[in-house]
């Protein structure tokens, strides 16, 4: 008990002075402003081709209703207890999960040929095309 009073208060003093060594924050801020890169501004948003983002969220969300319907729903009209396997329509469920990934895919790969497609910006005597080529 001697030595835990002065070791928390030795703890307390460094720990409130430590932020004083810190220096003007203003100055801080700034070069951290400047240093920080600028990709946020290069990089333009993603835009996944429609027919890619309305064949994947529809399958998606038609195998997330179907595997809820399919776990959650029983013969007898209660809600699922115990005995699922044998209650519940479990290949009804698989078959939306199956549909929901395939959904979840076809979402992935048009993100990624989204990523690939060439770029056009428009700004104020500005014009540029842009297109990532990577081997």
């Amino acid at each position: 008990m001697k030595l835990l009073r002065p070791t928390l208060v030795s703890l307390v003093i460094v720990g409130l002075s430590t932020p004083s060594f810190a220096g003007d924050l203003q100055n801080s801020i700034a070069k951290a402003a400047q240093t920080q890169p600028r990709q946020q501004e290069e990089r333009p948003p993603v835009k996944i081709d429609k027919a890619y983002l309305v064949s994947g969220a529809g399958l998606f969300v038609v195998g997330m209703s179907m595997a809820v319907y399919g776990f959650l729903h029983t013969s007898g009209g209660e809600f699922v207890s115990g005995a699922v396997s044998k209650e519940s329509k479990t290949a009804l469920g698989g078959a939306g999960l199956a549909v929901a990934s395939a959904g979840g895919a076809i979402l992935y790969w048009g993100a990624h040929k989204a990523k690939s497609a060439p770029s056009v910006t428009f700004g104020p005597k500005t014009f540029k095309v842009s297109k990532q080529l990577t081997w």
